[in-house]
């Protein structure tokens, strides 16, 4: 079926389909035979020599100054789409889908236009095992600094200076700027009660004998595909029962990646993990483990397939996906381990190797 989308690469689907980035939104038409762009003279040339989609043929706009509903209609009728049912992606502008279906269009939404997007290509691979090993330094950098610091009292002293959440990012953000990457969704180095949330990004001096849960999910400003690991560090002596989450955790991750498969029900994985954590004695729902399993990585950090209790995904070769079991209860603080991993036609390649030595003496 054809399909239209309508937005710059800041959405995901068409920095998939062009393979560049253009900034401003434009017209992409994939007749099912074709595929076009249509630019002005502003992206036109650029386009044309940043291209590494060859299958996409750009176009250049003959009336560049009709507004986007009457471009958009007079596109569709020259090439021949008028009356056809065109797929669009879920997030197309309503505004303008409501004017061209006055014009005799026929939109129809779907959730996924590309679920090819799920499958990736070797380059695409390729480029996520960049961004890991680009993210893998991170975390090498997070446990360097905390090997040296030294406890005073309840918290972490680094170079004389109290070690807070804001330095520990500040000197991952400067790696980054080295290494291409960009942390556009944030950074979670969370300390002590604030571990118990799973998406607190983390403040203030970072606690000794507590978890420390660092989630570094970063993208490429080159090829745009992100990477997302966690790993939990203590600095000094945790508690026995910190002790029994961390390995439950650890223990939970093990059996999630033992379940994955060509042909597993992404759900079944989930379950996989959620029992195991129960085995290990602790809660599964509204506290303890109180997400999914894991998720899709690609040209967004959180894609499918998700790995969750409702999921009806079906994982298949080509998948990378994070397993990232997690224990959360307020009056312990949280603990949270993840790895990416690529499915394969015999089972799984686990796409990061940054050691879990959580316990920094």
């Amino acid at each position: 079926m054809p399909k239209l989308l309508y937005a710059s690469t800041k959405n995901k689907d068409m920095r998939y389909a062009v393979k560049t980035d253009i900034m401003d939104p434009f017209f992409f038409i994939d007749t099912g035979e074709n595929q076009y762009v249509f630019l002005d003279q502003r992206e036109f040339e650029v386009f044309r020599e940043k291209n590494k989609n060859l299958r996409v043929s750009p176009v250049l706009l003959a009336s560049p100054f009709l507004s986007a509903k009457e471009l958009g209609a007079k596109l569709l009728e020259e090439y021949g789409l008028k009356g056809i049912s065109i797929d669009v992606p879920s997030t197309f502008p309503l505004a303008l889908a409501d004017f061209l279906r006055e014009k005799g269009m026929k939109l129809v939404p779907v959730p996924q236009i590309f679920p090819e997007r799920s499958q990736k290509a070797l380059e695409e691979i390729q480029a996520i095992r960049q961004s890991i090993r680009s993210t893998e330094k991170a975390f090498a950098l997070i446990e360097s600094i905390l090997r040296v610091s030294q406890i005073q009292g309840s918290y972490l002293s680094y170079q004389g200076v109290q070690l807070t959440s804001e330095f520990l990012k500040k000197e991952v953000e400067a790696l980054f700027l080295e290494e291409g990457m960009v942390s556009e969704e944030g950074i979670i180095i969370s300390t002590g009660p604030q571990t118990a949330i799973p998406h607190h990004l983390g403040k203030g001096k970072i606690l000794a004998h507590e978890p420390l849960v660092c989630d570094i999910f970063p993208k490429s400003k080159e090829t745009g595909y992100f990477a997302d690991l966690t790993r939990t560090f203590v600095k000094g002596n945790p508690s026995e029962y910190l002790v029994e989450m961390i390995e439950a955790v650890l223990k939970a991750q093990t059996v999630a990646l033992q379940a994955v498969r060509p042909g597993s029900k992404a759900s079944d994985v989930h379950e996989a993990c959620s029992n195991a954590l129960r085995d290990s004695g602790f809660d599964v729902g509204e506290q303890g483990f109180t997400h999914g399993t894991g998720h899709g990585v690609g040209l967004e950090v959180h894609e499918p397939p998700f790995l969750g209790a409702s999921s009806e995904s079906i994982l298949c070769e080509g998948n990378v996906i994070t397993i990232e079991p997690g224990l959360y209860y307020n009056e312990r603080g949280g603990v949270r381990v993840e790895d990416m991993a690529l499915i394969t036609s015999q089972g799984i390649e686990i796409l990061s190797s940054y050691p879990k030595n959580w316990l920094i003496p």
